[in-house]
């Protein structure tokens, strides 16, 4: 086996262990029990159409999965290697129902990765986006979105070159979703959204969120 297959198989394993540790929803029948000290936390994760099933917004709760009790959640989730469908029309992504302990939590971090071997983060560590929930609570704290800058590779194919993580307040769409799929909890959810807007450390990180130019070919190869 070359050392190159040996890589690409190392690496389609560790996608996959990655894509089975992610946190999942709370089963369709789930009771939230406030005597228990826990909550619920409803939200979604998204990247842009621009993107198609390729692309992939992750998203960090707690410091991530090497930090006790941290977690990580996807746009879009992968079942052998192939993402999943998308819950919305707008974009590509998922409504995700999660049952939490009691206590102030907070999204940490964040990751774009394009499909072809990229991943986009940011240069400089976020200020987490935190949050409190308490027992019994059904909390919706909003749309984490990733918004994605394209450009052409060397075939002139199109790809996600850049983009950078906002908070948007999509209720309206997602409750109406959460609802349909957990009506016992129908009226529960009280708003308690993150900071909206982009969730970025400074101009620097900004000014690399500009589409990929075009490569130019060499005349004999066009």
């Amino acid at each position: 086996m070359t050392r190159l297959l040996r890589c690409l198989l190392l690496a389609v394993v560790a996608l996959g262990v990655l894509a089975g540790c992610a946190s999942k929803s709370v089963p369709k029948d789930f009771s939230l029990d406030a005597a228990k000290g826990s909550g619920m936390v409803v939200f979604s994760v998204s990247h842009d159409l621009a993107g198609g099933r390729g692309a992939k917004a992750i998203f960090y709760f707690n410091g991530g999965p090497t930090a006790t009790n941290g977690h990580y959640v996807f746009s879009l989730q992968d079942v052998m290697g192939v993402p999943t469908g998308s819950d919305f029309e707008d974009s590509y992504g998922r409504l995700y129902a999660l049952s939490l302990p009691a206590d102030h939590h907070a999204v940490t971090g964040w990751q774009i990765t394009n499909g072809t071997g990229l991943r986009i983060t940011s240069k400089a560590e976020p200020v987490p986006l935190g949050f409190d929930l308490a027992p019994g609570e059904v909390k919706y704290i909003g749309n984490l979105h990733a918004a994605l800058a394209t450009g052409k590779n060397i075939f002139r194919v199109t790809i996600v070159g850049n983009g950078y993580p906002e908070v948007k307040d999509q209720r309206e769409r997602d409750l109406s979703l959460f609802e349909e799929q957990f009506p016992q909890f129908k009226g529960r959810a009280v708003i308690g959204l993150l900071k909206q807007g982009p969730w970025v450390p400074d101009t620097e990180t900004v000014r690399r969120l500009q589409p990929q130019p075009p490569v130019v070919m060499p005349a004999g190869m066009k």
